[in-house]
């Protein structure tokens, strides 16, 4: 089997690469969160740096064609694996997994999904409420020419600078997507570990017009998941790729009793394993991303249980091999891996905030389990 890249997806690389290599130096980024600490919640959003991604072309060219260049979902996987491996602070699971991609597959947005593409308009998706609850408790209702919403959303990633959010809320007895106004809601910005903006939302009686309704069943709402998952754990494959590549660096020029410590067998062992790890959640969310192109192109693919439980398998992996990973990451650098001025802390925390956004490992087991007991 061919595993290249394409010419496209190998450009888009480049193209990132060459993007976040300019903006997303360690110390530019300790700047970005100097600014941050020195006022507002303390979030950072690296502003030049998307709309030099978006400028480039990088962000319309996963939509779909004519209008876009067709890159689909795993030039997300691509995009947000390179986001990853410099720790760029830019939405690109908020903006294009959770934003602009469910909306080209829903369709009826063009205008919207050009300004997101150009970097004028921000979309996210908050698919987590308080308490983790079994069924979704945000409830829609019918009223009139209109729809009112009530309920209260939880850690939605960019929910404080996003201009408008898909809301995942039960309506006649089963979910629908509704994109509603962040003027509609009230927010509440937070500080989260890996210092990315996130939001806790609420809404008392939203009123949003019919047009507001993006589409509507449990098959939407699991879609649009499944890409947030997939985006998190491609980034988490970029986060582990480079830490892995720092640790090896660090190793090989770091010397006790005259030889590099990369030479010592417990070093060499535990890095060998944090690398196979990392190539373990590689190879796994390829193999869903592949998955998820292959049923958004209209494909012969795969059931869509069997994809979610993909999506599952690697976003286990982001959490647990990447926790492996980063732990042994900072093991081997020794004191240096925790001082903040060396950029290995930013990877740790990172990967630790990937975790924990929409489901940590174990519910990703859970997730799995229950598909194999069907």
């Amino acid at each position: 089997m061919d595993f290249e890249l394409t010419e496209e997806q190998q450009a888009l690389v480049e193209l990132v690469d060459r993007i976040l290599a300019d903006h997303c130096g360690n110390e530019r980024l300790a700047e970005l969160e100097k600014e941050a600490r020195g006022g507002g919640v303390g979030s950072v959003h690296d502003a030049q740096a998307w709309r030099a991604l978006t400028a480039a072309g990088a962000v319309g060219a996963l939509l779909p064609e004519p209008d876009g260049g067709g890159l689909g979902v795993l030039g997300l996987a691509l995009l947000a694996e390179q986001a990853g491996r410099y720790t760029a602070y830019v939405p690109v699971v908020a903006a294009i997994a959770l934003g602009a991609l469910p909306l080209a597959r829903f369709g009826g947005h063009d205008e919207l999904l050009a300004e997101v593409a150009d970097g004028t308009k921000l979309v996210t998706a908050a698919l987590e409420e308080p308490g983790e609850p079994a069924s979704l408790t945000t409830t829609a209702r019918r009223d009139g020419d209109r729809f009112v919403l009530d309920g209260a959303k939880t850690m939605v990633p960019y929910g404080d600078l996003a201009d408008s959010v898909l809301i995942p809320a039960a309506l006649d007895g089963e979910p629908a997507l509704f994109l509603v106004p962040r003027s509609a809601l009230t927010v509440t910005p937070l500080l989260a570990t890996g210092l990315q903006p996130y939001a806790d939302l609420e809404l008392e009686a939203a009123a949003v017009p019919e047009a507001a309704l993006v589409a509507r069943g449990a098959d939407a709402v699991d879609r649009l998941r499944d890409l947030g998952d997939l985006a998190l754990a491609a980034e988490a494959a970029g986060v582990c790729a480079e830490a892995v590549a720092m640790t090896a660096r660090y190793t090989s020029g770091r010397k006790q009793f005259g030889e590099p410590i990369a030479s010592f067998q417990a070093v060499a062992q535990r890095a060998a394993d944090a690398h196979i790890n990392a190539q373990v959640l590689r190879l796994t969310m390829l193999r869903a991303a592949w998955l998820l192109d292959d049923e958004a192109r209209g494909g012969d693919p795969e059931p869509r249980e069997e994809i979610s439980a993909e999506v599952a398998v690697a976003k286990f992996h982001a959490g647990d091999a990447g926790s492996r990973v980063l732990h042994a990451a900072q093991h081997l650098h020794g004191g240096i891996g925790v001082d903040t001025d060396y950029p290995l802390h930013r990877y740790f925390v990172r990967g630790q905030q990937i975790e924990q956004t929409l489901g940590t490992a174990t519910r990703q087991l859970l997730r799995i389990g229950a598909h194999l007991a069907e």
